[in-house]
């Protein structure tokens, strides 16, 4: 398996606080993130363990997922692991640093796919598709939090 790692960067006007709060409300992921829905699966506030079920669309299809938090170090880090039918997984793990006035939100995506799918992911859907897809998603998510 290839693993393949892509990283993301915003700087927000807003405490690492207030996005950390925001971001970790995951039943609130689809304000932010276009052609999402997630809600909790598990009971209680988050924490290490806690579960959700999410559908997404990737090209117009009804991606559904299983997410399970990692990690959750309030209010500097948040990572999750999401799993499809395919039992195919992603990581996504999400720093929250003070930076200035603001804050510096890094969102750091893993996957490992077969060498074939990695080279086309690489080189095709991740510069076509995921990119800008995650790109859009955190400008969505500044605009919310400095509104």
């Amino acid at each position: 398996m290839t693993r393949l790692v892509f990283n993301y960067q915003i700087s927000i006007n807003a405490t690492p606080d207030a996005v950390f709060e925001y971001v970790s409300d995951f039943t609130k992921h689809g304000e932010w993130t276009d052609n999402l829905r997630i809600e909790a699966v598990s009971d209680g506030p988050i924490a290490v363990g806690s579960e959700y079920r999410s559908v997404g669309k990737l090209m117009g299809k009804d991606i559904p997922n299983k997410v399970k938090i990692t990690e959750f170090d309030a209010p500097n880090r948040i990572a999750f692991t999401a799993t499809d039918p395919k039992d195919f997984p992603f990581h996504q793990d999400l720093k929250f640093e003070a930076q200035g006035d603001g804050m510096l939100l890094t969102r750091k995506v893993e996957f490992e796919f077969n060498p074939v799918m990695a080279l086309v992911f690489k080189a095709l859907i991740g510069p076509l598709v995921s990119n800008p897809s995650m790109n859009k998603t955190l400008r969505n998510l500044k605009a919310r939090m400095e509104s």
